[in-house]
């Protein structure tokens, strides 16, 4: 059975994911940044031709801030989640689900995150993130109405 100590940094380290994926879905670049440290290296579209590596957590931030504000909106969903914690350092592999209407298109992803966080005197932050698109589908973005 897991300590409390140890509930409570897996509860502050999968909110720390959460905030991230709020801070894209909500556009707010400082909630972004906040979630890296600030020399944090990040590693997105890996298998993709969009391939590249973003060093420096206010660099990632601006850089994911910029990408997500061409969408008309998005959400972000946590699939599963692991996460391994040894002392102020912590593994996390996060799958999650991408909708994201850009334009009258739907791009839908399956995504997986693989995080390094550490603790921080404000609290876990990523310093490693490697984001790999699994899978992806599109449909027509439609506007919301009650059925």
């Amino acid at each position: 059975m897991k300590n409390d100590r140890s509930l409570g940094d897996r509860l502050r380290i999968r909110e720390t994911i959460e905030r991230y994926f709020f801070g894209v879905d909500s556009k707010d670049r400082e909630v972004l940044v906040s979630c890296f440290s600030s020399d944090a290296e990040a590693e997105y579209h890996c298998t993709t031709s969009e391939h590249k590596i973003v060093v420096g957590g206010e660099r990632i931030g601006n850089e994911i801030f910029a990408s997500c504000s061409r969408f008309t909106c998005s959400t972000h969903c946590i699939a599963n989640l692991t996460l391994e914690i040894a002392g102020d350092s912590a593994e996390a592999n996060t799958y999650a689900i991408a909708n994201v209407v850009f334009g009258g298109n739907m791009p839908i992803r399956g995504l997986r995150y693989q995080d390094r966080l550490s603790r921080t005197p404000q609290g876990w932050r990523i310093d490693r993130r490697r984001h790999t698109p699994m899978w992806q589908t599109e449909a027509a973005a439609l506007p919301p109405k009650l059925f």
